[in-house]
């Protein structure tokens, strides 16, 4: 038996003033990632929070352009909004309480004049093979996902 090539991402950073960072990727520009001043940073970029809602939202996005084109899934556009609840005293120190989201809302809308059942299809396999998707369902968070068509026009 061989063993499959295993992929390895990589990032790199540095703590700066306060709670900001910043973050490199590759060659990419560098990106910052912070608190509000309400909550001790400078408010300079989104907090970690914020960029994993995001991550899931262009994971979700970037799967679905693979899945539809396998399934032959004709659209225009997709958009999303993703929301996440959590109790903060988790993070705060506070025992026995989650750190991380309970709940994660995703909505999605796609441009497209396929049925229903053709959204439902490229759905249920977008979730089965969104890695953040499921990095969320089995850490026991209450993922909503919601799909929804807008026709063209």
């Amino acid at each position: 038996m061989t063993q499959q090539q295993m992929a390895v991402l990589r990032v790199s950073g540095k703590a700066g003033k306060g709670l900001e960072n910043t973050v490199n990727v590759g060659d990419l520009p560098a990106f910052s990632v912070d608190e509000p001043q309400r909550l001790g940073g400078t408010n300079t970029g989104p907090n970690p929070l914020e960029y994993f809602l995001g991550a899931l939202s262009a994971c979700t996005s970037i799967v679905a352009a693979y899945v539809a084109k396998e399934q032959d899934f004709k659209y225009e556009g997709l958009q999303y909004d993703a929301s996440g609840t959590l109790d903060p005293r988790g993070f705060r120190g506070v025992e026995g309480v989650q750190t991380y989201f309970r709940t994660v809302d995703l909505n999605v809308v796609v441009e497209t004049e396929e049925n229903e059942e053709a959204l439902e299809r490229l759905k249920e396999t977008v979730e089965k093979r969104c890695p953040l998707y499921n990095l969320l369902k089995d850490a026991g968070v209450e993922v909503n996902s919601h799909w929804t068509k807008e026709k063209r026009g």
